[in-house]
């Protein structure tokens, strides 16, 4: 960040802090409905120190902070227990979000069981959950306020840049297990569901921080309330250079955004605006490509009524990728792509959601949406793609007695590019005792191919005098419209305990995973005589033949507040993933049938501490581990190379932070330091190579990271 621009940012937190309006230190939202519904349905064995007491209001302060945590939405589209909830869901609270040495929201998703997380470039994350996160990660969806943000062009969630800052964040939570019953295509294997906060008082708050490798954030947000109405405006900036090499440019992203609600005789309605633009290197499965020029903008209204929700969002995408890279074989260079590849792509979807009680201990939630994607670009051939896709979904809650819930799903998908698709779920949760559960659940989901895996070909690529047939040999190969889509079937068990007056939760589970018609790039070079690239003998294109899969493991995960001022928690994952088809002559031949799949940690760890003083002071600390894999990229970073084999050994990295909130009349000021990867040892998240040129081709190494920050509230 420019110098000037970091001093604009302390002079602007200097008057914020130095401004006689009025403040309060604002607290999170809370459903108070939902929170009297809750406690109303307590049994005097769930919380025997709690329920009974003389005094409603001091029951209601002590259970809030628990009910935070135990309170969901996104798994079943409406407000459950999350004893109750049919699939495995983890939840970060908004003090988890305040009370952190991350700076980005995918660091916060690496400490969730059973979820992986690849940092391969700083304005590119890869997330995935369970088995097969590979450096893409295309097997996850995620929701802001409902609306899904995975670009439909790469059919993934560019998690560096979404368009919020972690100030914004209210609550996330995040499905482990397929989510196509409710939220169809691209819920295949996790579901992140993001709330932002709305304004709660009227105030500003400010934030600005800035640590090692150019890590530099600033953000700003106004709230005012005035009758029904709640206005919030915020807005801000991010850059971060590479982890190893200072690079400015690394992770540059400006945003802005409103959000607006309403609370009247009519229904509650929600207007959330945003704008961003974000800069850096991302990783297109092969090779970086630098973004310019890129506007990402989307308008989102939802309004409901009673027991009837609907919504509409529309998102667009506009963005130049910089690729001008050479294409290599082995060390021989036969060409490159074009300079640049500009692009457009739009969303528009609409949803109608109906919440019924047909008759006693029954809940029906029916609904469905249309979605139609527009893509456009000059350097592809179609220069023009339309989809249209309409998804309906059935989801029925039976309760039988006061302890057995059944859960019911199916969703119907239809597009306009690969075949229909049901998704089905089965769930029973069963209250053994008092405060413990048991879940059983089945489940299916999918993953439509991306534009990016059936509609790619590329116009403008220059092959080397040797070489005059590349450009046609990239339009007639890569993209195949013939794609299947991705399937998995999840069989799975969990258990869900609340011990200590509900001061000690403990969750368990197993799965079991069966992936089918996974997509891979398929390369089948032929070569002459005289060993020699011949490109008309040779194919280069997605296909159903990632090989079959099977996943077993399970995660445990405890969660400990010893007392209000004290958060104790700790994850273990396994998972045993091995293939059960033997790969083809074109497979990258990592492992044989019933092998291990090698790519992947089969043991992850997470262990946390945070600690709240009485005086303002908050420090925590934390602890992640992976176990060693085994990769396989193109050799030398070329883009038709083979494989070579790269080992990366067992990680274990430890973090922290501290902070101190100071009151002053009339809000508060906090200073404080997040360190990430405190020991500083160097480890890569995904394989590297070195292209003939020069040019790292991989994950980044990563490194310490110390950032100092300032925050405050009038």
């Amino acid at each position: 960040m420019p110098t000037g621009m970091r001093i604009l940012g302390w002079l602007a937190v200097a008057v914020i802090l130095t401004s006689p309006a009025r403040a309060e230190d604002q607290k999170s939202e809370k459903n108070e409905g939902a929170l009297e519904e809750e406690l109303d349905e307590l049994q005097e064995d769930d919380y025997p120190d709690l329920v009974g007491k003389d005094d409603e209001s001091e029951l209601m302060d002590e259970f809030a902070l628990l009910m935070e945590e135990d309170i969901v939405y996104a798994a079943s589209k409406h407000q459950q227990d999350i004893a109750e909830s049919p699939s495995a869901i983890t939840v970060i609270t908004r003090e988890q979000i305040e009370n952190t040495w991350c700076t980005d929201l995918v660091c916060l998703l690496r400490q969730v069981p059973e979820v992986d997380v690849r940092r391969v470039l700083p304005l590119y994350s890869s997330v995935g959950c369970r088995a097969l996160t590979a450096e893409v990660g295309d097997k996850a969806q995620a929701l802001i306020d409902g609306r899904e943000i995975n670009i439909e062009f790469f059919g993934i969630p560019f998690w560096q840049a979404v368009p919020l800052h972690l100030e914004d964040i209210e609550r996330i939570e995040v499905i482990r297990g397929p989510g196509s019953a409710l939220y169809g295509a691209n819920a295949h294997s996790m579901v992140v569901s993001i709330t932002t906060r709305k304004a709660t008082e009227s105030g500003t708050e400010v934030f600005y921080g800035s640590g090692e490798h150019d890590r530099n954030s600033m953000n700003l947000r106004v709230s005012q309330v005035f009758g029904g109405w709640r206005l919030l405006l915020s807005g801000g900036v991010e850059t971060a250079d590479h982890w190893r090499r200072r690079d400015a440019s690394g992770r540059r992203d400006l945003r802005v955004r409103a959000r607006v609600d309403h609370q009247g005789d009519l229904g509650d309605t929600m207007i959330h605006l945003g704008l961003s633009n974000p800069e850096g290197v991302l990783y297109t499965a092969f090779l970086p490509a630098r973004t310019r020029n890129t506007l990402l903008g989307h308008v989102l209204l939802t309004h409901q009524v009673d027991w009837l929700r609907a919504q509409v969002y529309m998102t667009v995408l506009d963005a130049d990728m910089v690729l001008g890279d050479p294409l290599y074989y082995q060390e021989l260079k036969m060409g490159q792509f074009p300079p640049n590849f500009h692009f457009s792509t739009s969303t528009l979807d609409t949803e109608v959601q109906a919440t019924l009680e047909p008759f006693g201990g029954n809940l029906l939630i029916a609904g469905g949406n249309y979605r139609w994607i527009a893509f456009t670009s000059d350097a592809n051939r179609p220069g023009e793609i339309n989809q249209h896709r309409v998804g309906l979904f059935l989801h029925d809650e039976q309760r039988l007695g006061k302890d057995l819930l059944l859960t019911g799903g199916l969703r119907f998908d239809y597009n306009s590019l690969t075949p229909w698709v049901l998704s089905p779920r089965l769930a029973m949760v069963w209250r053994f005792t008092g405060s413990q559960h048991l879940r059983l659940a089945f489940g299916r989901a999918f993953r439509k191919p991306s534009l990016y895996n059936s509609h790619a070909h590329f116009t403008g690529v220059v092959g080397e005098s040797a070489f005059p047939e590349l450009g046609d040999f990239f339009l007639d190969n890569f993209g195949n419209e013939d794609l299947d889509n991705e399937s998995i079937t999840v069989f799975e068990i969990g258990y869900r305990g609340r011990f200590l007056e509900g001061r000690l939760n403990a969750e368990a589970g197993m799965f079991f995973n069966l992936y089918r018609d996974t997509i891979s790039f398929v390369t089948e070079m032929a070569v002459t005589n005289l060993g020699m690239p011949d490109l008309s003998r040779s194919q280069m294109e997605y296909r159903n033949a990632g090989r079959e899969v099977n996943s077993l493991g399970g995660s445990v995960s405890l969660v400990y507040r010893v007392k209000q001022s004290l958060l104790l928690g700790v994850n273990y994952t396994f998972r045993h993933s091995w293939y059960v088809t033997e790969p083809g002559e074109s497979a990258m031949e990592e492992a044989g049938k019933g092998e291990r799949v090698p790519w992947e940690p089969a043991h992850l760890a997470n262990l946390t501490f945070h600690y709240f003083f009485a005086a303002g002071l908050r420090v925590g600390a934390g602890a992640h581990f992976a176990s060693s894999t085994d990769n396989v990229m193109p050799e030398h970073g070329g883009f038709f190379d083979g494989p070579a084999s790269i080992h990366a050994p067992p990680l274990l990295f430890f973090s922290g932070f501290a902070a101190w909130r100071i009151p002053v009349s009339p809000g508060w000021i906090e200073v404080g330091i997040r360190a990430y990867n405190l020991t500083g040892v160097g480890f890569r998240d995904s394989p590297s190579a070195m292209r003939p040129d020069g040019v790292e081709i991989g994950g980044e190494l990563l490194g310490r990271r110390m950032f100092l920050y300032l925050r405050g509230s009038i």
